[in-house]
């Protein structure tokens, strides 16, 4: 796998992108999650990427969006950025109880471990759908909102139809 610098997966993350195969719809059930996906290149043509958004099926704070880079003289992609909501306490990674951030680092890669493999607590969001809207403004997607849903609405909890 080629090195890479911060800078470089910096420009990498913040470039900007258009979508070429949107996501479904509707997010799709697999196993205990729902998943979408959709492919992206740089709007200079020269970067391929796809996304990947699940969220856990019984418990919604439990998800994550991510952005995997797929050099294209490389059959390796890197992950280079996942936004994930909590999803239980570990001893080695206390950040898994908080929504937290995993940015690729070249320390991570020199050393052979998962690029995205260190991550730091964030306020930046609280559910997926800001999650999303914040991890869409950071990889710089273009017109994301032709295919995503980005202001859902929220059911009222009670009836408001007239007795």
């Amino acid at each position: 796998m080629k090195k890479y610098s911060r800078e470089e997966i910096e420009d990498l993350i913040s470039c900007q992108k258009v979508i070429i195969v949107g996501p479904k719809r509707k997010m799709v059930p697999d196993n205990a999650n729902w998943r979408n996906d959709m492919k992206l290149q740089s709007v200079d043509g020269r970067h391929d990427f796809d996304v990947f958004m699940r969220k856990n099926q019984d418990f919604e704070e439990n998800f994550t969006v991510g952005l995997r880079f797929r050099p294209r003289d490389d059959p390796d992609f890197i992950v280079l950025l996942r936004c994930n909501g909590p999803h239980g306490p570990h001893r080695n990674f206390p950040h898994h109880v908080k929504h937290h951030i995993h940015v690729a680092s070249p320390a991570n890669i020199k050393a052979g471990f998962r690029p995205e493999k260190d991550a730091s607590i964030t306020d930046e969001y609280t559910t997926y759908d800001e999650a999303l809207k914040y991890f869409l403004t950071r990889c710089n997607v273009q017109d994301a909102e032709k295919f995503l849903d980005l202001h859902p609405q929220i059911p009222l909890p009670f009836n408001t139809s007239d007795k």
